[in-house]
């Protein structure tokens, strides 16, 4: 793919990744706002007011960040020659990455499961049998449901990403030790380099 697509198709990445989030985020606005404001005038009587919408809206604005964070590798760090500013690009990607598997995730489940959802200790997810807990009666919570859906998520993440930076690394080692492509002529010819040889005198 020539550098010209790559640009075009990493600048259409960012351009509908933008759209996406600001959709998004205008669904959440209207799925969470108040139903009247303060002067007692009804607020978007179209938009249905729950949590599964604006969940799905949230998720929805996410891949559009996402998106244009692809873009924006895809158009200016893939295949192309490491310099500073790439590297800093990069490194810009990856940290808002990060902050976001392990910041802004993290914080909206919590926020959902805390407040909306109502996941506290009182409220009992499952019972285990008495049978296999030796005759003693052990309740799992909704607290402690939430709290090992979070903790497998995270250790998920510890251990997948760099798992994968692994693998991506690995795989570029391999393309770096493939040789290079013949050269071809304007006619689609192969070149032949000759490299001139020098006879030391004595």
């Amino acid at each position: 793919m020539s550098e010209q697509k790559r640009l075009v198709f990493g600048y259409v990445g960012i351009l509908v990744g933008i759209v996406v989030m600001v959709l998004g985020s205008v669904v959440v606005h209207m799925a969470q706002a108040p139903e009247v404001d303060e002067l007692g005038r009804e607020l978007y009587t179209f938009m249905p007011r729950n949590w599964v919408i604006a969940t799905a809206a949230q998720s929805v604005a996410l891949g559009g960040v996402l998106l244009a964070m692809a873009g924006m590798w895809f158009a200016h760090i893939h295949l192309r020659t490491l310099t500073w500013s790439r590297a800093m690009l990069g490194a810009l990607l990856f940290s808002a990455l990060m902050l976001i598997l392990f910041g802004v995730i993290p914080n909206e489940y919590l926020t959902l499961t805390q407040s909306t959802l109502e996941w506290s200790g009182q409220k009992i997810f499952v019972t285990l049998p008495t049978w296999l807990m030796l005759g003693n009666e052990v309740s799992i919570s909704y607290a402690a449901l939430k709290d090992m859906l979070l903790q497998g998520y995270v250790v998920t993440m510890l251990i997948g990403i760099p798992v994968l930076m692994w693998q991506i690394q690995e795989r570029s080692k391999k393309n770096k030790n493939t040789p290079p492509p013949a050269p071809v002529s304007n006619y689609g010819r192969p070149l032949r380099v000759e490299r001139a040889s020098t006879n030391g005198g004595g």
